[in-house]
């Protein structure tokens, strides 16, 4: 059986004088935001004396500063809130049926032990009311614990009514937002799982919700990656021609949709993508703090290596944004307020290749007097 053998570290090396970053502090570093893809000579994060420093800071070399901190990755704490479509034409296909099936077997599956989760369904009786969505019919709470509760909530759903996405959305965030700011150690997301886009319900806004459109769909979900606490939003889509979605997926944070075609079978590719979408998130790597008061991390000096078993290395190159992502690309969670460095959609699956090992370095600058 195949095990993980792939190492995180997360690395932040300083040299004092002119405070330019270098490769292990030795001066052999290729330019940073290097092109990805280039070779680069070896010892990024390790101290010149061949140490390896595990979970602390450690001062090392000659008027050179060089701090590291290395760790086993493990998929991060995470918890999800389900917003389950179930308007009247989830009802055709047995999307439905499968949907509900699948959530069955995820809550049981003990891969996903300790994982929150919650769901919240639409469109609710007060079907354009953003503060009724912002209570989930099953709060968050962690598998296995919740296991019977969620199932008695699925069995308990009927289809009924439209899809007032935007109210449903910006109830849903809410709760959401406020969860992630009372559990900060956490990732926390939202997955939109659904058949269709925004309908002609709800098309009168008010102080509290914008109208039911896909462009103020595409709104609320891009605030809710900008403003903080971040809360990603993912989409499912249960149907064969959903492409639309790509847009929402694209503005909550992720370059697409998960599509899901009712041909095949909807219980086994919905149940996968839930597990891609736990995984994007094991490649969001937080910024540490700079090993002193007087030092600023420099946003400008990040460099992201990937390796297979310390040969083949590459250079991932920082790109704008999640809409601009390429094979080998990360970005910045906030230009102005960065809280982590995230892996693009490619270079994520890469990085959980066999042997695989990312590390991320950091340049620092003297305070300003």
């Amino acid at each position: 059986m195949k095990t993980a053998k792939k190492l995180v570290s997360i690395a932040s090396c300083l040299c004092l004088g002119a405070l330019t970053l270098v490769a292990g502090c030795d001066g052999n570093s290729p330019p940073f935001n290097t092109d990805a893809g280039t070779n680069a000579p070896d010892g990024l994060s390790i101290p010149r004396d061949g140490r390896v420093v595990t979970d602390v800071w450690e001062w090392v070399g000659d008027g050179t500063v060089c701090g590291s901190i290395s760790r086993v990755p493990e998929l991060p704490p995470f918890d999800m809130l389900l917003a389950l479509d179930t308007s009247y034409s989830m009802d055709f296909k047995e999307k439905w049926l499968s949907v509900k099936a699948a959530l069955k077997v995820f809550a049981k599956d003990d891969r996903f032990s300790s994982m929150g989760v919650g769901l919240q369904y639409f469109p609710l009786r007060a079907q354009c009311n953003a503060s009724d969505y912002e209570a989930p019919d099953v709060p968050i709470a962690p598998l296995p614990m919740i296991n019977t509760q969620l199932t008695a909530s699925l069995d308990n759903q009927r289809m009924s009514g439209g899809t007032p996405m935007v109210p449903m959305l910006t109830g849903v965030l809410k709760y959401a937002k406020a969860w992630a700011k009372a559990h900060p150690e956490r990732s926390v997301a939202v997955i939109l799982a659904t058949d269709g886009i925004p309908d002609n319900t709800c098309l009168v806004g008010d102080k509290q919700v914008l109208p039911n459109t896909l462009d103020n769909l595409v709104t609320v979900a891009k605030t809710a990656v900008a403003d903080k606490p971040r809360v990603p939003v993912f989409v499912i889509g249960v149907g064969s021609e959903l492409t639309t979605l790509d847009e929402i997926a694209a503005a909550g944070g992720s370059k697409k949709a998960f599509l899901v075609d009712t041909a095949k079978n909807i219980s086994t590719a919905f149940l996968q993508a839930l597990n891609e979408i736990r995984s994007i998130l094991a490649c969001e790597y937080e910024i540490p703090a700079p090993p002193s008061t007087e030092l600023l991390l420099d946003y400008t000096k990040v460099r992201v290596r990937f390796t297979i078993e310390d040969k083949n290395e590459q250079f991932f190159s920082r790109v704008a944004n999640a809409a601009a992502c390429t094979p080998n690309g990360w970005y910045l969670d906030d230009d102005k307020n960065p809280t982590r460095i995230i892996l693009c959609e490619e270079a994520c699956k890469k990085s959980h290749s066999e042997g695989g090992k990312i590390e991320v370095v950091f340049g620092c600058n003297p305070k300003p007097d």
